[in-house]
């Protein structure tokens, strides 16, 4: 993908085909979306605005003949998260901007996609019933559904995101991401303000739910981010990140994202990397 990068940045023109293209491929919308980020991040909001426009048009084709406005959503997500990032060189910027992007979105998801929300709660309530179990509300199937696609929508973004800085990284500055990621931690005001996200969507429930949906994956990339910069900074290599995924997915299951907001919580606090010592060090002192 290198290349495809190298390619985009040689003039607007490749951009905005890049886009337009890969906009209509069906689910390779997230691809012209790290190539509208790319743009933004490297030459800025004005050279990102044209090329943000021509993507817009098969994913406004899409959303009037399918009625999935996903790729639309996921466009201008980007454009507004990566002039975030381009602004304040700050990932804990672009994660609390994408939580608040993702409860704005569960307002507009309902007019922008109803018929596809709709046919959603159609095939649960189907399903559901021919497996013998007790079918919820329809309405209560309808909003975990907008719930859903909505952070999705945002979660989507933030990884095309990544990839445009990866790239921008490889053209420009080799190993910058890598750094950024190991070093990525919330202030402690970020932390304070998603985990109170979570705190009052988990206490009053109903349509409140969304807030703490929305500010989990905020928390558990820094978690994520963490563990990374640990391992790294210890020479652990991909053999622990291995072992530490693995447990996490088959071991502790359900509770791995809870511990990655907690690590992330603990660490806006005590700033847990700057207390371990490399293996460097570690050598040297003895």
């Amino acid at each position: 993908m290198g290349g495809l990068a190298k390619w985009v940045m040689n003039k607007r023109l490749n951009a905005i085909i890049g886009v337009m293209v890969f906009g209509l491929i069906p689910m390779m919308f997230w691809l012209a979306a790290a190539i509208l980020g790319l743009v933004v991040l490297r030459k800025g909001v004005k050279e990102g605005i044209p090329v943000l426009a021509w993507g817009c048009l098969p994913a406004l084709v899409l959303w009037v003949i399918q009625g999935d406005a996903t790729a639309l959503m996921v466009l201008v997500d980007v454009m507004l998260l990566s002039y975030l990032l381009r602004s304040t060189m700050s990932w804990s910027w672009v994660l609390l901007a994408g939580s608040f992007l993702a409860v704005v979105s569960t307002l507009l998801q309902p007019v922008l996609m109803a018929d596809v929300l709709n046919l959603a709660v159609s095939l649960v309530q189907r399903v559901l019933s021919s497996e013998g179990v007790d079918v919820p509300d329809q309405s209560m199937i309808f909003n975990q559904a907008v719930m859903a696609i909505s952070i999705f929508q945002v979660v989507i973004a933030v990884i095309s995101l990544f990839l445009a800085r990866k790239w921008q990284a490889g053209l420009y500055n080799p190993g910058g991401l890598r750094a950024e990621f190991h070093q990525l931690r919330l202030p402690i005001a970020f932390s304070l303000v998603l985990g109170g996200m979570i705190l009052i969507g988990e206490s009053l429930g109903g349509s409140f739910i969304v807030l703490s949906q929305a500010a989990i994956p905020a928390l558990v990339l820094p978690g994520l981010a963490l563990v990374h910069g640990v391992l790294a900074k210890k020479e652990i290599g991909v053999v622990g990140l291995i072992a530490f995924y693995l447990v996490g997915f088959f071991v502790l299951n359900v509770y791995f994202a809870n511990i990655l907001v907690a690590l992330c919580v603990i660490d806006s606090f005590v700033d847990i990397r700057s207390r371990i010592q490399g293996k460097a060090s570690n050598s040297s002192d003895s």
